[in-house]
């Protein structure tokens, strides 16, 4: 009886975690292998802020609008050749600018929006 209580209330247990994630499956950012301790600057070089994280490199189309629900830097690449970093800041879901060249992208955000930010592809 025992066992039985114990395994029902892990089953309950792991219903409400897979109930509170919703909507991070759509997340483009790859959170478990995140850059500490710096963002991507305005040259295309790693600026050392203990405060920042990193993406690595995230496809990217320049025919899909990309939205993002925090505020952060988004540098755009093509290949390995960087070509720009833009801010975004503001209300709540911003619209990524269109870069036509651009084939990746890195996104360097504040660490205390690890658990929140979202990068999506919008419909």
């Amino acid at each position: 009886m025992k066992t039985k209580l114990s395994f029902m209330s892990l089953l309950v247990g792991i219903m409400l975690l897979s109930a509170c994630s919703g909507g991070s499956d759509d997340n483009l950012m790859d959170m478990g292998s995140l850059t500490e301790g710096s963002w991507m600057g305005y040259n295309g070089e790693a600026v050392e802020n203990e405060e920042m994280m990193t993406t690595d490199f995230i496809d990217y189309d320049s025919s899909n609008t990309y939205e993002i629900n925090r505020s952060s830097y988004v540098s755009y690449f093509n290949g390995e050749d960087f070509i720009e970093t833009i801010q975004y800041s503001g209300e709540p879901p911003m619209t990524l600018d269109t870069v036509e060249e651009a084939d990746r992208i890195m996104v360097s955000f504040n660490q205390y929006n690890e658990d929140s930010i979202n990068l999506t592809t919008a419909e």
